[in-house]
């Protein structure tokens, strides 16, 4: 807000001006006990408790000094700001359309009316306002912001993402015009540009929790969630540093896919390893995996490479590796291609004899009944509504995560084995096979619920299971079309087989 207090109210306007409030605040109302009918003395008051956060008496001071003064524009002016924070646009418009047929060289009043607008939706005269703004105060920045981010509201993206650009060329140290400029690539869908944006208006603007916030969102948009819950697995990480501390010797060159956040690698290199090369396709994490392996002192031990394992040539990018550590899986275990990966792996960048950490999976399932989700596999009834045409959006093949801890079911078997994998020697064929499982209890079969033991090595394992010890991983279900009604005692042939990327189940 403004102010251009007389000589008597320059006291008053230096406490304001110099952040004393409350003094401001005591000041003006004894200047107001001996003159009631002062608007200056009324105007700046109003301010005085704005900036305090009483709106009410605010707006009630600043309408009162309107009122003895219909042309003091400076009161037309804060009252306007007022009422715009309290959301009264079109008031504030009429106030400000006032001020400024008395003052039409205000570029503060148009700037003000420019939002008043905006606020109304009324785009058009917004832009009006604020291209007059900018005229009048072609130094000011503020109303070249407020047309970026007029133009972003309206979903013109690249026309806003141009005004931010020419912004920030002539004022590089405006941490409002990187702040808007990051919510706009935001809103285009380029995450890493929009947390660089957003980290640098945090760092000209430190004390900006806004901006500080608008940041770390950026960033978490960067990667999926999963990562924070894996890394606090402490069933997983004890299993990996056990099987490290087993299998590292000292000297040997350990290649860590999937690097991620980095810590397998630093498992190896604490553990001994010489060398360690931590392959992460995602340029993000692997900036972010080299600032943490330097942070913990590893950097003369351990090389970063942003790039796809499977593109990688021995001889050429790396050594041929002593142990292959890796963490490429899914609930489901094959939907990050962890056969495609270590296939490869075992075959162009690992010596013979090496050794895959983990070594190997095994996989077991479980006939469920889940009536809870049974109404949206297929999509049916719901609430007494035909909602079938809904279910074209739902992929039949596919597996979601589920935990059986959590969510309502019946068990129609016991535990099945459905297959294994030696992560060492992973097959290179589809399989399938037909097996006859026995009816525990009467239901309907259509979902199998399924879950894998992740096996280290010969002695160290975890598992995913309803009873295992991880918590990053839960339980993978696949839904199956069309049920079948069975009783206890029966026995139901289940066709089970895997691609390279997921398994699959019918009956």
């Amino acid at each position: 807000m403004s102010g251009e207090p007389g000589a008597s109210l320059r006291q008053a306007a230096n406490y304001l001006q110099s952040g004393h409030l409350d003094l401001a605040a005591r000041h003006l109302q004894s200047l107001l006990n001996g003159n009631p009918n002062d608007p200056q003395a009324m105007q700046l008051l109003g301010v005085v408790l704005f900036e305090q956060g009483n709106q009410a008496r605010a707006r009630e001071l600043l309408q009162a000094a309107v009122r003895l003064a219909p042309d003091y524009v400076e009161a037309l002016h804060n009252l306007a700001l007022v009422l715009t924070a309290t959301g009264e646009f079109d008031a504030a418009a009429a106030a400000l359309r006032k001020a400024i047929r008395l003052e039409p060289e205000n570029s503060n009043a148009w700037l003000n009316l420019g939002n008043a607008e905006r606020g109304m939706g009324r785009f058009d005269e917004a832009a009006k306002a604020f291209a007059k703004a900018s005229k009048l105060a072609p130094k000011n920045p503020m109303a070249d912001l407020n047309q970026a981010l007029l133009m972003k509201d309206m979903a013109r993206l690249d026309e806003a993402l141009v005004l931010f650009d020419k912004l920030i060329a002539r004022y590089p140290e405006d941490a409002a015009a990187h702040n808007g400029r990051g919510a706009c690539l935001r809103d285009m869908g380029r995450a890493g540009e929009a947390a660089k944006a957003h980290a640098r208006a945090a760092d000209l603007a430190p004390d900006n929790a806004q901006y500080r916030i608008n940041m770390r969102d950026a960033w978490s948009r960067l990667i999926p969630s999963w990562h924070l819950p894996m890394l606090a697995d402490e069933a997983r990480n004890t299993a990996y540093q056990q099987a490290m501390d087993k299998h590292v010797r000292e000297g040997m060159h350990v290649l860590d896919i999937g690097a991620g956040s980095g810590l397998l690698a630093m498992m190896a290199a604490r553990a001994g390893a010489g060398m360690v090369t931590a392959v992460e396709m995602d340029p993000i994490l692997a900036d972010v995996a080299r600032q943490i392996i330097a942070d913990n002192g590893f950097a003369d031990r351990i090389q970063v490479l942003n790039r796809l394992s499977l593109d990688l040539k021995v001889g050429v990018d790396l050594p041929p590796a002593d142990l292959v550590v890796s963490e490429v899986l899914d609930v489901g275990l094959l939907g990050e291609g962890v056969l495609a990966t270590l296939r490869h792996a075992t075959r162009q960048l690992m010596k013979p004899g090496g050794r895959m950490v983990p070594a190997g999976a095994v996989v077991f399932g479980q006939l469920v009944e889940l009536p809870r989700q049974r109404s949206v596999n297929p999509v049916a009834r719901i609430s007494g509504f035909d909602l079938s045409a809904f279910d074209r959006f739902r992929n039949p093949a596919a597996y979601r995560t589920i935990s059986l801890a959590k969510e309502p079911h019946k068990l129609l078997s016991e535990p099945f084995h459905i297959a294994d994998f030696d992560f060492s020697a992973p097959p290179v064929t589809d399989r399938q096979r037909i097996v006859k499982i026995p009816i525990a209890a009467a239901g309907e079969v259509y979902a199998v619920v399924f879950w894998f033991d992740l096996q280290m090595d010969e002695e160290i394992g975890i598992s995913s299971g309803p009873k295992g010890t991880l918590s990053h991983w839960a339980q993978a279900v696949q839904f199956m079309d069309h049920g079948r009604m069975v009783s206890a005692g029966d026995e139901i042939a289940l066709t089970m087989g895997h691609t390279d990327t997921r398994l699959y189940f019918s009956v």
